[in-house]
């Protein structure tokens, strides 16, 4: 019984890690744009979200990857993030994330971000409560971070919606893996 527990907890982590390296390795193809984007958006982390108009705003999430929820997939919002570099321990790295309306549009949307042990919420802890969504325009928000150590770690991302005079909330994982991740995971292998 502990070897499949042990098998479980890998297998959750090598799925985390995948999806992190998807995200990544997306960033990576186009890292000279995706970093003049990040420290664009730096400086607008603090200001009203931006929010792309109409459909336009989605080419730009084709190199971002879905956050897991657990919660059953799709509508009324959906959230994706990038890194535009790997996050090294003790450097901050910013996490590009876009929180996207779908039909039946919600009345308005908010997001608190919090972090696991060993890493660190520098800035962007929350997103505002926005309104006059659009279906499928994405919501724009940069989060700091600051590895402490190597590991895989998750940052949540609690997203409160108000749909039909209903408060609602889905909750969110970003992995994100810094330094070498687990590497004594690694070396034992499957």
């Amino acid at each position: 019984m502990r070897k499949a527990d042990i098998f479980l907890g890998a297998g959750w982590l090598a799925v985390m890690a995948a999806g992190l390296v998807l995200g990544v390795s997306a960033c990576d193809s186009s890292a000279d744009k995706s970093a003049a984007t990040a420290a664009g958006s730096v400086s607008k982390a603090h200001k009203k979200p931006k929010i792309a108009g109409g459909r336009s705003g989605e080419d730009n999430l084709a190199d971002m990857v879905a956050a897991v929820s657990a919660s059953k997939p799709g509508p009324p919002v959906e959230l994706k993030f990038a890194l535009p570099v790997r996050p090294e321990v003790g450097q901050l790295t910013e996490l590009d994330i876009a929180v996207v309306p779908r039909a039946p549009v919600p009345e308005s949307v908010s997001v608190s971000f919090q972090v696991a042990d060993g890493l660190e919420l520098i800035e962007g802890s929350r997103l505002e409560p926005v309104d006059k969504l659009v279906d499928g325009a994405p919501i724009r928000h940069v989060v700091k971070v600051l590895p402490k150590r190597d590991g895989i770690f998750a940052l949540t991302a609690v997203v409160s919606f108000v749909v039909d005079s209903q408060d609602l909330t889905r909750t969110f994982s970003i992995p994100v893996i810094a330094g070498e991740g687990l590497p004594e995971q690694v070396a034992k292998g499957p």
